[in-house]
């Protein structure tokens, strides 16, 4: 008889999003400087939050806005220009919810504010950025600016180019057919499981260099054996 599965409450199925992600790079630049893009925290932590069952609900409350006079120097004009821009600001209440035991419930307040020149698009920013950075300090991620290790991060989130790509599914691909001419029926894909690869497509340059250097070892300790 087989064990079951121990269920995990809401508050261990945080925990364990929180343990399977880590520091995040500066990937996105905008209004003169760097910053985290929305798209990479949450690639990041959805596949865990669907294995786990987790929602995470926004509300709003206390929403309001006010028209500013905004002056800058126009480079193009050579001058100031005063323009007028719209600051929205609110209190937001982030609600995570375990799937499994809706009544399982865990609420965090938080506040966004945004500032932009039409009233939507301030309104769409404060509760983009509020997201980022609420996800970011609720699992406390560092970013590479946070970070020691600031490079090797740029290196490890970097997005892989199609050759690195190429060079895996053509190490995959030797690897396979190094075991099936011992006799042993190994695919592609059961080379790619034991990677613990899921897409070939979402690993970054770091990580596909550490599974070029586990088949590289494989295959020597293959050809040791024969």
């Amino acid at each position: 008889m087989s064990e079951e599965k121990q269920e995990l409450n809401l508050f261990q199925k945080i925990a364990d999003v929180k343990a399977n992600i880590d520091g995040f790079t500066k990937d996105t630049k905008g209004y003169n400087y760097s910053y985290v893009s929305g798209s990479q925290v949450l690639h990041r932590i959805r596949n865990k939050m669907i294995e786990n069952n987790l929602l995470l609900v926004p509300k709003t409350s206390e929403e309001n806005y006010k028209q500013i006079d905004v002056t800058r120097f126009n480079k193009k004009a050579g001058r100031e220009i005063t323009t007028s821009e719209f600051i929205v600001e609110m209190k937001l209440t982030y609600v995570w919810i375990n799937a499994d035991k809706p009544e399982e419930q865990f609420e965090v307040t938080f506040y966004a504010v945004g500032q932009q020149d039409d009233v939507s698009k301030a309104h769409g920013t404060a509760l983009t950025y509020a997201e980022r950075y609420f996800l970011m300090k609720f699992f406390n991620i560092p970013t590479d600016e946070d970070d020691a290790d600031a490079k090797e991060k740029r290196e490890q989130y970097t997005k892989p180019d199609a050759k690195a790509i190429g060079t895996l599914k053509e190490e995959m691909l030797k690897f396979s057919e190094l075991m099936q001419s011992v006799g042993k029926q190994v695919s592609v894909d059961d080379v790619q499981q034991k990677l613990g690869i899921n897409d070939v497509q979402s690993l970054s340059n770091s990580q596909i260099t550490v599974c070029v250097k586990k088949l590289d070892n494989w295959s020597k300790q293959a050809k040791e054996n024969e």
